[in-house]
Parts: structure tokens; C-alpha cells; sequence
């Protein structure tokens, strides 16, 4: 059995919620955590296709990058559209959980997958850095006999993995010295009578963002009833996190070659551009999937040759002309992405983790716009 609970707890460890804009009601959506799942399907959207296409295939848990909820409702009826599409997903019994810009900002996430569709060279850098990870020391006490159990259960949650090594600790041997009180309920020893155990201290660097997966995990695995840890802040950097990657292509192109390679890219028929003599050659390129235009000054800053990305306004575009930054916008819908890599992530945790379920992409959603040309 599988439930929504353990499928999101792999889930917010390759993209903590931590790592989501402020505005961003990412999380779960419908459902419960503690659901069954079954089968899965990985969506960019909740929509009407969308919807059908997890009915058809009794699907109990899907997985969107958009969020369907972004402001508070004061009704549930079937007078709105959209607000049908919520009761039919509850009448469904289907849960939804949303992954949004902690996924766009997460370490080979929707913006890296990006950037390497377009073979940009490393390093790659992040184009806005919202926050900075950092690495915290978990001093943890734990009988002998239970230190390797423990030590794995950490590790598999993500304690112990610093650059490009994993599962690393440091472990002493010493002597754990208490005396339980009356209410006290404790596995080794008994109420109100002095106790020594042989215990092994481990020491493990911690990602700040899994701290509390960490925690609970202790509670979960440590035989005490009160396990005895520290937490101390080392100052030591882990990475920077944020919207948006810059990076170089392999040699300079025109931007007219570059169009190219972003419609080969995404499989697009058309994009947009402004502010371009097709060709001017290029080679440093910045790219933010989604609505990137209040970003285009950090592009500047970067100094990007040209900007990537999608829905641009009409006034956003002549700011950009005025400040001279070339840009194809390729839309939104580039992000589908999200639904070929998440379910390459997602069923190579299936055998990680040893679900019990299938995972299908979603299949029938379309990009909202179409481009109709009158050659007449």
C-alpha cells in the first residue's frame, strides 16, 4: 500500500516547499494524505481534459505543477466552471497535489530542464536567487545496537549527503547515563533508578531544507521515548536557489538560429520575439519558464544577450525594446516539460521506494493558444 503521504515526502525532498514564492499556495490541493493511490497521473494542469482523461483511467492522485486554487473561494456550486471541475474531482475521490515554483526554483528542476533542452553550457547559473540552502550539523544519540538502523532511516530521508558524496557520518562510542522518572515510560531501564547504556553519537551534516523530514524521522525510528539530539548552525553554504538559469551556448548563434533551436526544442510551430535583427549573434542566454517578464532586468544584470520566456505583455515588450534586450517568447506551455520529467523522477522512486502503483502522464491537455495564418 501506497499512500499520498510517502509520495509527497519524495516529492518535497527533491522540491521543498521552502523553496516556493510567498504568493504560491503550492502543497495539497484535494484529498487526503493519508489516501491510497493506486495509479497516479502527472499533469501540467487540472482542467477539463485533465480531469477526464484521470476519470477514464481511475486515476486517485494527481500531480499538477500549476496549483488549480490561487484565490480563496466564498462558494462551491456547479454555477461556475471552474468550480465544477473542483466538485467533480472531490465526487472523483481524487487527491491533488500541486509542486509549482519550488519546482521551477529546485536543483534540476523545471528551469535546469529547461536550459538543458537548449544545451546551455555549464556553469549554469540562477538567473533571481529567492533563498540560499544551507547545511545544518544533527548530533543524535542512539544505543548501539540501534545506530545502524537509525543511520540508514537518515539517510534515505537525505541526512549525510554533502556535493557529490552520500551517506556520510562521523560516529563515536561513549556512554548514556538517565534515571526515567515515574511518569516516565522508557525502553531501557526502569522508573526512578539510575541507567547506563552504550550508546554511539552520530553526526550527520543536514540540508536546511529537510530539517523537519529529519526530525520526524527521528521520532519515527529512535527506540526513547525522548531521543536526545542537537542542532548546530555551522555557517556552511549549500546552494543558491531561485528563478530563471543563465548560461552560455556552445558557440554564438543568430538569433534567427536560435528561434530555431527553441521551436525544435519545445515543439513549437511559432514564438514571439521583438527587439531582434535575426542576425545578430548571440551565445549568453537567460530563460524562465512560466510568466517571466518582471525578470528581464536581471537578465540585463547577468548580462544575457537575449531572454527566453513566456507570456510577455504588449508594455513589458517595449520596456525591453527601450532597454535594448533582445527576447523570444516561446508561451507558457513550454512547462509541460514538467509531465516527461517528473514521470522519469517519479518511477525511478517507484523502485527506490518500492511503491505499489502505476504512474501515467497526462496525455490530452493542449496549449490554450493556436496560430491560425491567413497566407492570402
Amino acid at each position: 500500500m501506497t499512500t499520498v503521504k510517502e509520495i509527497v515526502s519524495r516529492i518535497e525532498k527533491f522540491a521543498p516547499k521552502s523553496l516556493a514564492e510567498d504568493w504560491d499556495p503550492v502543497g495539497l490541493a484535494f484529498g487526503s494524505m493519508n489516501q491510497e493511490v493506486h495509479k497516479m497521473m502527472i499533469a501540467l494542469d487540472l482542467d477539463a481534459m485533465t480531469l477526464k482523461e484521470a476519470q477514464e483511467n481511475d486515476v486517485d492522485f494527481i500531480f499538477t505543477h500549476h496549483p488549480p486554487i490561487f484565490k480563496s473561494l466564498t462558494t462551491l456550486n456547479e454555477h461556475d466552471t471552474r468550480r465544477k471541475e473542483y466538485i467533480e474531482l472531490i465526487k472523483s475521490d481524487i487527491s491533488l497535489y500541486a509542486a509549482h515554483t519550488n519546482v521551477d526554483a529546485a536543483e534540476n528542476g523545471m528551469n535546469d530542464w529547461l536550459a538543458n533542452s537548449l544545451s546551455l553550457k555549464s556553469p549554469i547559473e540562477v538567473l533571481d536567487t529567492t533563498t540560499e540552502s544551507s547545511y545544518k550539523l544533527l548530533v543524535l544519540y542512539t544505543p548501539l545496537e540501534d545506530a545502524e538502523s537509525i543511520r540508514r532511516a537518515l539517510h534515505k530521508k537525505g541526512a549525510g549527503q554533502v556535493g557529490d558524496y552520500d551517506n556520510v557520518s562521523y560516529n563515536t562510542r561513549g556512554t548514556g547515563r538517565f534515571i526515567p522518572s515515574e511518569k516516565a515510560k522508557p525502553a531501557i531501564g526502569q522508573p526512578n533508578k539510575a541507567e547506563q547504556v552504550i550508546e554511539e553519537r552520530i553526526e550527520v551534516l543536514v540540508k536546511e531544507s529537510l530539517i523537519g523530514q529529519i526530525i520526524q524521522t527521528i521520532y519515527e525510528v529512535h527506540p526513547y521515548e525522548e531521543p536526545v539530539f542537537h542542532l548546530f548552525d555551522i555557517g556552511k553554504k549549500d546552494k543558491e536557489f531561485g528563478m530563471g538559469r543563465v548560461g552560455s551556448l556552445a558557440e554564438p548563434i543568430t538569433i534567427q538560429q536560435l528561434v530555431e533551436k527553441v521551436k525544435e526544442a519545445y515543439h513549437l510551430p511559432f514564438v514571439r520575439c521583438a527587439n531582434v535583427n535575426l542576425e545578430q549573434k548571440v551565445e549568453r542566454v537567460a530563460i524562465l519558464g512560466g510568466s517571466g517578464e518582471k525578470y528581464y532586468k536581471k537578465a540585463l544584470e547577468k548580462e544575457a544577450d537575449i531572454y527566453i520566456t513566456g507570456d510577455i505583455s504588449y508594455h513589458g515588450a517595449q520596456d525591453m525594446i527601450r532597454d535594448g534586450l533582445p527576447f523570444i517568447d516561446p508561451g507558457h506551455f513550454i512547462e509541460n516539460i514538467f509531465v516527461e520529467k517528473m514521470t522519469e523522477k517519479l518511477k525511478k522512486w517507484k523502485e527506490e521506494e518500492n511503491w505499489s502503483l502505476e504512474i501515467i502522464p497526462a496525455s490530452k491537455q493542449k496549449d490554450v493558444f493556436t496560430f491560425n495564418l491567413n497566407n492570402s
